[in-house]
């Protein structure tokens, strides 16, 4: 497909610019809410970021902050979010809910639902599950974008988008470093929250079944997307289940507490004179110093 993305606002009440980061943020349900406190330890140090690309949770809370809305209404959704806010239970033959409702959380949290006037350009990754190839969303209205990069397969149903049916990007893309470079990032924070639960007990619920089964899947795709970053950062939200969303403020200090550390390395990265990941084995090296340590 074709991929065309917006332009950096000069009115953007983040920093941003041509060299700052690109940021690529996974998905994992309400692990992700760690991607806010890495977002808020880069606005308290006046990171600039030159794009966003999300996947799953990683478009919502990505987008909603590109979108130009303060991170203080964001933090304050996402700490009293619950499933019912952005899914309904409706049993069929594609999943057993839907998540319309993603589109009321959308109008109340963003400042803008359309691609062209993000304060950031975005980027937003779902799958095809005809072709089973990842699809970038960089223009038009973002609503259904996020809704398909969200739609969990076996518990959402697929979001059908002109003759495409759509579903979760983490399949394809768990943590979109690729869609980060075709915005043009020069140079790549990645940050990967995972799906594993953090249990070894078998699985209690079908969708214990799939996520086990998609993130074994994933765990032999790391290469594919980190060769993509400079950095990678990984939160300390193993013990999180997907659906800890009211310990939402627990994953957000696991993503201060991460970024926080990797804050001089972020610095360097930003002052390079060239993105360092044309070194071999960069991002490997990165990831293994500014790792959070599982609890």
């Amino acid at each position: 497909m074709q991929i065309r993305s917006a332009s950096p606002r000069d009115d953007s009440p983040h920093p941003t610019g041509p060299k700052g980061i690109g940021l690529a943020l996974g998905g994992g349900f309400a692990r992700g809410f760690a991607h806010l406190g890495v977002l808020q330890v880069l606005e308290q140090n006046r990171i600039p970021i030159s794009c966003i690309a999300g996947t799953s949770v990683g478009s919502i809370l990505g987008a909603a902050y590109a979108s130009g809305a303060p991170l203080a209404r964001i933090l304050a959704a996402c700490r009293n979010i619950r499933f019912r806010d952005f899914a309904s239970w409706r049993i069929s033959r594609l999943g057993l809910a839907n998540n319309h409702r993603l589109r009321d959380l959308i109008d109340r949290v963003f400042e803008t639902c359309d691609f062209e006037k993000m304060k950031i350009p975005v980027a937003i990754v779902a799958t095809d599950l005809g072709t089973g190839d990842p699809v970038i969303f960089t223009h038009g209205n973002l609503v259904d974008a996020i809704r398909a990069s969200c739609a969990f397969p076996g518990l959402f149903e697929p979001v059908q988008i002109g003759t495409r049916y759509l579903a979760d990007g983490g399949l394809v893309a768990q943590v979109p470093t690729h869609a980060a470079r075709v915005l043009g990032a020069k140079r790549v924070l990645a940050v990967s929250v995972g799906m594993q639960d953090g249990y070894r007990e078998p699985p209690s619920h079908i969708f214990q079944v799939v996520a086990r089964a998609v993130n074994a899947a994933q765990k032999h795709q790391m290469d594919a997307w980190e060769k993509h970053a400079d950095l990678v950062l990984r939160p300390a939200v193993k013990s999180l289940a997907w659906d800890d969303f009211e310990r939402a403020s627990e994953a957000i200090e696991a993503g201060i507490a991460v970024a926080t550390r990797a804050l001089t390395r972020i610095q360097k990265l930003i002052a390079a004179p060239e993105a360092p990941n044309c070194l071999p084995g960069a991002s490997a090296q990165a990831e293994l110093e500014f790792a959070e340590m599982p609890q």
